[in-house]
């Protein structure tokens, strides 16, 4: 048997803060920091019309477990609906996004290895709203807003490829 240092860990979501990203609404359940760095979990909503661009992470896999609604997933040409109750796994190196399918959608993302939570705290918006308030109205993200993006993206050996794939 592995023995571990890591110590156990609980967090109350109900204190985290809130952010916009991208017009999800999203907090960062576990932090990296309490894991020793194996993974970080973000829960996230959004209604229907929430995307997100085309990109590739050099390291990070990407789970997304649905808990309400349904997210459609795109991997490199490949569509895959995920509904409540379901998940989808996108390994690290490989193209891919999704969208909230269904009027709303809540979901948590399971990141691994950890440390890409920190594109959340840059480019997200601090609320003042608890988690379960009203939903942003998705907006397409601007050519200025996508720079951004990239600039943060880049050091994180995340790439942003193209627009959403999404009709």
């Amino acid at each position: 048997m592995t023995q571990t240092t890591v110590p156990a860990a609980k967090v109350d979501t109900g204190v985290l803060p809130v952010l916009n990203h991208l017009d999800f609404v999203c907090r960062i359940a576990l932090p990296g920091e309490l894991t020793s760095g194996e993974l970080s979990i973000i829960e996230e909503r959004g209604r229907l019309g929430c995307m997100t661009p085309r990109h590739i992470h050099e390291r990070e896999s990407e789970t997304f477990l649905v808990l309400d609604g349904a997210l459609e997933g795109w991997c490199e040409g490949e569509f895959q609906t995920v509904e409540e109750g379901n998940l989808i796994h996108l390994p690290a190196g490989r193209e891919h996004a999704f969208r909230v399918l269904s009027q709303s959608a809540r979901f948590y993302t399971l990141i691994s290895p950890a440390g890409f939570e920190s594109f959340f705290r840059e480019t997200g918006e601090v609320l003042t709203q608890s988690f379960d308030d009203e939903l942003p109205t998705p907006q397409p993200v601007s050519p200025e807003e996508a720079e951004r993006l990239s600039r943060v993206l880049a050091p994180l050996g995340c790439t942003i490829t193209g627009p959403p794939p999404f009709v």
